[in-house]
């Protein structure tokens, strides 16, 4: 008994009991019944396979119809797998037409190989020997074209359910493709590799099994491609090609004498070289497409693809200074141009060259007034430069710009529309294939550009947000250090009020003395925050709230009405920014008096509630309404003042109470005066940071 006996033997008994299983869990689906039948007939095929094994030539007919049988009622598996996965994705119609097509070719073929088996037995004729064997390797090859197209088109999130079919059954078509060719080849079918094909079939079926229990219903989602007959295609064409030039290996080695083996493997050497240069051919590639695309199809384009691939075209992550050339790259792959350039119009009302892929940029300037302009305004029309000649009527009063021809093999105009107006073009080039534009490639070429069009508008408009954003925060960066200038310039003012007056006296000498010490550092510290362009970070120490308020108190007695300070407290100390603290009390003191006649009062108290230490500035001025506090009181920008304020010491001092983990409120009736409270938590250790940056 050979190698061959056992390893048939083995598959037959693994197909057997596979088959078992499926039919004691009987599957209800069409694609459960078909699985079914194949598994059978395959059995029966290695049964059959064992007599043939034993030289048992009697069954040797039986085995070849069972062997050919066997190829049918897997095709007829394979495209109803197409045919139900199909339904309810817009292509079912159309693609069940192709799968019932398909399955007829298919099952035809099969047929009159089985037939020419048959007649073989009764009519011995010359060539019939190559003729079944040819017919095996065009078999195993639909069958592998069958498996590669389920793969390919298959939902990416059923292939773990359906990758061990592809592998089982695309491994049987595989071996028998690879066992044929080489029995077509030498004109005899090597032993060795017959009896190792029990083998393949013996681990297929464990594969088969995985897949079949994944599969209950044999629900695949697939998605419906063109490319489906393009990538056929190919595959068939290769496979005539191989065996053509295999053909003609063994005539060279039969008829070339004591050369002739080094010549056969020399030249199906070179034609396999040239097989894979003429694959990976783009423009070869391009050419097929144009072909089927004009003879079986009703439309060029499949619109799903090619919409998909813009979208992931223009959404690949690159430099800002490259999204220009990914817009251009986008509308160019649709029709293959390997060229182009964007122009964009700028605030000035000019179309300038922005962005260049595989061309030289230009610093020619276009205005509204010149003619390509007022012609893509008007028309919107794709302008093929190849045709302005030929349909002059389509192009009256079109004068092209002279660099046009300075383009290498300059091709398409594509304009840029915005809602109102051209927002700019794309001048494509150097086509991989040039041929003629139609009205399909037209329509494309416009959705694509409205896409493009937004695109480009949102990365300018994300330019120009991004721009105000920073002038924003320089803006409030200078509003921060104007209302510190100003409050230093009021304290200085206070001091040249009172020199004259009070210039004898100690005290006051001593006070200006700290005033203007005070006011130094503070300029000191805005410059160093104008050098960094942030606001300086703070610098917190451990401080006696009492301390600070009578020192802020102290400046304000020169003003009316002087400020009263109370506290039952002996000592509130808490780690914050002395300075910062100082400013915000000194704002709001100077606010209560603003606020309040001379005659009024102004009171100062700390205390301390609910775990904070809690400043209350009380005054008896003219009051608040509830919706100016809720709308306007902490509003940055918004001032009461007009020129003579900023509208920001009431927003900074709120931010800086909540930096310290605290508040500010406001309690005011029209006519009674005001009551704001600062909150600062009774253990304030703050993070140093939270300064405000911006960038030149």
């Amino acid at each position: 008994m050979s190698l061959g006996f056992y390893s048939y033997l083995a598959a037959a008994i693994a197909y057997s009991f596979f088959a078992a299983l499926l039919l004691f869990s009987w599957r209800q689906s069409l694609q459960g019944r078909l699985l079914f039948i194949a598994i059978a007939v395959s059995a029966a095929w290695s049964f059959l396979a064992v007599k043939v094994a034993l030289n048992d030539e009697g069954y040797l007919i039986w085995y070849q119809a069972f062997e050919i049988l066997r190829y049918i009622v897997w095709y007829v598996f394979l495209l109803m797998l197409f045919d139900v996965a199909s339904q309810g994705n817009g292509y079912s119609r159309s693609f069940r037409r192709f799968s019932r097509k398909a399955l007829v070719l298919s099952v035809g073929l099969a047929s009159l190989f089985m037939l020419n088996e048959l007649l073989a037995r009764i009519y011995s004729l010359p060539g019939q020997f190559v003729l079944g064997i040819t017919g095996n390797v065009l078999l195993a090859l639909v069958g592998l074209a069958l498996v590669e197209q389920l793969y390919r088109n298959t939902s990416a999130r059923f292939r773990w359910a359906t990758k061990y079919l592809f592998m089982g059954a695309g491994g049987i078509f595989a071996f028998d493709f690879y066992l044929y060719s080489d029995a077509l080849l030498f004109r005899s079918i090597d032993q060795g590799l017959w009896d190792a094909r029990g083998v393949v079939h013996l681990v297929a079926v464990p594969l088969l099994a995985i897949s079949s229990a994944r599969n209950r219903n044999w629900s695949l989602n697939i998605f419906v491609s063109r490319d489906v007959v393009l990538n056929t295609g190919t595959i068939f064409a290769g496979g005539f090609y191989l065996l053509a030039m295999a053909g003609a290996g063994y005539y060279i080695r039969e008829f070339g004498g004591s050369w002739g083996k080094f010549g056969q493997v020399m030249f199906i050497s070179l034609a396999v070289v040239f097989f894979f240069v003429l694959v990976s051919s783009a423009k070869l590639r391009a050419q097929i497409k144009v072909f089927l695309g004009k003879h079986f199809y009703k439309n060029k384009y499949d619109y799903r693809l090619e919409w998909l691939r813009l979208t992931e075209d223009l959404g690949e992550n690159g430099n800002a200074k490259n999204h220009y050339r990914t817009a251009i790259e986008a509308i160019a792959h649709i029709i293959e141009a390997r060229a182009g350039s964007l122009w964009l119009c700028n605030d000035k009302n000019q179309y300038r060259n922005v962005g260049v892929w595989h061309s030289a940029h230009r610093d020619n300037v276009l205005t509204a007034d010149d003619s390509l302009i007022r012609y893509l305004s008007k028309s919107g029309f794709v302008i093929n430069l190849h045709e302005i000649e030929s349909h002059a009527e389509e192009y009256q009063h079109l004068l092209l710009p002279k660099w046009i021809s300075e383009i290498e093999q300059p091709w398409l105009i594509v304009p840029l529309n915005s809602a109102d107006k051209l927002l700019g073009f794309v001048v494509l080039a150097n086509p991989l294939l040039l041929r003629a534009i139609n009205w399909e490639d037209r329509d494309l070429l416009k959705a694509a550009a409205k896409q493009i069009s937004s695109y480009l508008m949102v990365l300018m408009t994300s330019a120009q947000l991004a721009e105000s954003k920073q002038f924003e925060v320089f803006t409030r960066l200078s509003a921060y250090m104007v209302h510190d200038l100003k409050n230093i310039a009021a304290e200085l003012d206070l001091v040249a009020l009172n020199a004259k007056k009070f210039s004898s006296n100690p005290e006051f000498v001593a006070d200006a003395f700290d005033t203007v010490e005070n006011a130094a550092s503070d300029i000191s510290r805005l410059l160093e925050q104008l050098r960094n362009k942030r606001v300086q970070d703070d610098k917190n120490v451990d401080v006696n709230l009492s301390q600070v308020i009578e020192q802020v108190i102290s400046t304000k007695l020169l003003s009316l009405p002087k400020p009263h300070f109370s506290t039952d407290i002996s000592s509130a100390t808490v780690s914050l920014d002395k300075s910062r603290l100082s400013n915000v009390l000194a704002h709001l003191i100077d606010n209560a008096q603003q606020a309040t006649d001379d005659k009024g009062e102004v009171c100062v108290t700390l205390f301390e509630s609910s775990g904070f230490y809690q400043i209350e500035i009380k005054d008896s001025g003219h009051g608040m309404d509830d919706d100016f506090i809720r709308h306007r009181l902490f509003k940055a920008f918004d001032t009461t003042k007009g020129n003579a304020g900023m509208g920001i010491g009431m927003y900074e001092s709120r931010e800086y109470m909540r930096h310290l983990g605290g508040d500010i409120s406001a309690l005011s009736k029209p006519g009674k005066g005001s009551i704001i409270t600062l909150q600062i938590p009774l253990y304030s250790s703050v993070d140093e940071g939270g300064g405000v940056e911006t960038s030149a």
